[in-house]
């Protein structure tokens, strides 16, 4: 469950931030995760409490945005929203593209007091 060091890092990062803005105590934690990043929400919103134990985000509130995918075919140069990785492009047909955003994670924002 590679969730687990994910929340891990995450919290590190947040506390390490929250630190550097004088923040005593983080009360929010916003992530945007991919559809496509192979990162299970469930099980990072499971192991979030468990790894904020004893940190400045103790009893924080872990939100998960889901992005959708996003391409551009090479061929027609059309931006589009595939269902799947495996999805060709709605204007030409074609499987070669550019995936602009659904694989990534990023910690969005924070809030605290």
């Amino acid at each position: 469950m590679h969730e687990l060091s994910l929340c891990e890092s995450i919290v590190a990062m947040v506390a390490e931030s929250a630190r550097r803005e004088g923040l005593h105590r983080v009360t929010r934690v916003t992530v945007d995760i991919g559809v496509a990043s192979a990162i299970d929400p469930d099980a990072l919103l499971f192991c979030f409490p468990i790894v904020t134990e004893g940190t400045a985000a103790a009893e924080a509130e872990l939100a998960v945005n889901r992005i959708a995918l996003k391409a551009r075919c090479a061929g027609c140069g059309t931006d589009f929203s595939p269902e799947t990785l495996i999805s060709p492009c709605p204007a030409c047909g074609g499987h070669d593209r550019t995936l602009l955003a659904g694989r990534d994670m990023r910690v969005v924002s924070f809030e605290g007091e």
